[in-house]
């Protein structure tokens, strides 16, 4: 018999996604620690194989740390399968499409390159944090994290040379 789906879920994912944007954008790398499972593995079309938060959030600070960025996301399609390793029995996978814009500086202020793509994700529930903290998603089944990411270039348009300038 297949596990119902909690739709406070889908938001919850939803607020995991859109975290992961308000760290980058805002540059609190910390803020990734509430997105990624402590050992995620990620692919990212200029860091493969990275395994662990750490990892993850020191290649992108790496990479954006100095340059500005705005990344949206815009088509959103999430399934939910069983997983019984999971403490609720949940797991997800999402397919999040992305537009990211980055600012040039220095030498290039005033150009953007843009990046189009997509995120697939798999997460994972966790239980809920202490005090009941589901950030901010009462009844979800608890709180969501990515434990497998994987980002695809659809298209890239601008001077790539903003990302090594300043």
């Amino acid at each position: 018999m297949a596990t119902p789906v909690n739709p406070l879920d889908h938001l919850a994912i939803q607020n995991v996604l859109a975290r992961y944007c308000e760290a980058l954008d805002t540059k609190n790398w910390s803020l990734l620690q509430k997105v990624f499972v402590p050992d995620v593995q990620a692919d990212y079309p200029f860091n493969r194989g990275l395994k662990g938060a750490d990892a993850v959030a020191d290649a992108i600070k790496n990479r954006l740390g100095p340059i500005r960025t705005h990344h949206s996301l815009t088509t959103c399609s999430v399934t939910f399968q069983p997983n019984k390793n999971s403490p609720s029995g949940k797991s997800a996978t999402a397919v999040t499409y992305f537009v990211g814009c980055h600012f040039g500086q220095g030498p290039h202020e005033g150009k953007v390159l843009q990046a189009y793509g997509r995120y697939v994700d798999e997460l994972e529930v966790q239980e809920v944090g202490p005090g009941g903290d589901y950030e901010g998603v009462q009844g979800a089944s608890g709180v969501w994290r990515i434990r497998r990411r994987e980002v695809g270039f659809t298209q890239r348009v601008g001077d790539e040379k903003i990302m090594k300038e300043f």
